[in-house]
């Protein structure tokens, strides 16, 4: 591997006719154009698989939490960490046969961030104060082994730094979308959406930090919550675009 200074923008030319399969470079760009529309997805259908599917296990009615993290002390944790980890995988292993292009390097530090995120729990919500917290030897309710082992507060402040990083990431990523959309197709009107879709994720940190100072929370949605699902959706937003080449490969070739 080299090092970060020579990383590049440049990753292979895509071959004019995606419905060849005897070509290898055909084969390759369906792997990663395929990643990028499955990451897109699950970005925007998480957050409502988990409003959605709690209310149906609790045969109740539709709900939010105050962050999308604490549907990991829900009935939802399955899916909330599923969900979570094939993001992250797959984010990981994006353009791994490239491992000295920016595009590599800036998704893998997602993937991981956000492997952390559901490896590393949030803080249980709605504890007394003065009651145990997980480590402690009474062995709290609701604890996952990890926090139990290393403390809860210890295992927060990961899980909370994970998820800066995996959010920061995300906006990085969208911005280098648009450079490269600029760059090597002069698509002007692409870049420019994923440009707002990278502004979105920034303004969306704003709002989680300013929104959660002035206490700002309205109709049951925190400004931690309306923050992480405005986040996900402009990520999973940029993504969806950037495997719309992918439709391509349905379409007959235009050389037929």
């Amino acid at each position: 591997m080299g090092s970060m200074a020579n990383l590049t923008r440049e990753s292979f030319k895509r071959p004019d006719d995606l419905t060849n399969k005897d070509d290898p470079r055909v084969l390759y760009v369906r792997s990663y154009l395929l990643i990028r529309t499955l990451v897109g997805l699950l970005g925007i259908v998480l957050p409502l698989a988990l409003i959605i599917g709690e209310a149906y296990f609790l045969r109740g009615t539709v709900q939010v939490r105050g962050s999308l993290s604490a549907y990991y002390h829900t009935s939802m944790r399955d899916v909330f960490v599923a969900g979570l980890c094939v993001i992250g995988f797959l984010l990981a292993t994006y353009m791994s046969a490239q491992t000295n292009t920016w595009d590599f390097w800036l998704s893998l530090v997602a993937g991981v961030a956000v492997l952390g995120v559901a490896f590393f729990p949030t803080s249980r919500s709605g504890i007394a104060e003065g009651a145990p917290l997980c480590g402690d030897a009474s062995l709290p309710a609701g604890c996952s082994a990890i926090q139990q082992q290393l403390g809860e507060t210890v295992v927060a402040g990961i899980h909370y730094t994970s998820a800066a990083i995996f959010i920061v990431s995300l906006g990085v990523l969208a911005f280098y979308f648009a450079s490269r959309e600029r760059r090597f197709t002069s698509n002007i009107g692409l870049a420019n959406v994923l440009q707002l879709c990278g502004v979105v994720i920034f303004a969306a940190v704003a709002w989680v930090i300013v929104g959660g100072l002035l206490d700002a929370t309205f109709w049951g949605f925190t400004p931690l919550y309306v923050g992480e699902v405005l986040s996900v959706w402009a990520f999973g937003l940029a993504w969806l675009l950037k495997g719309r080449d992918l439709w391509k490969l349905l379409a007959p070739s235009s050389h037929d």
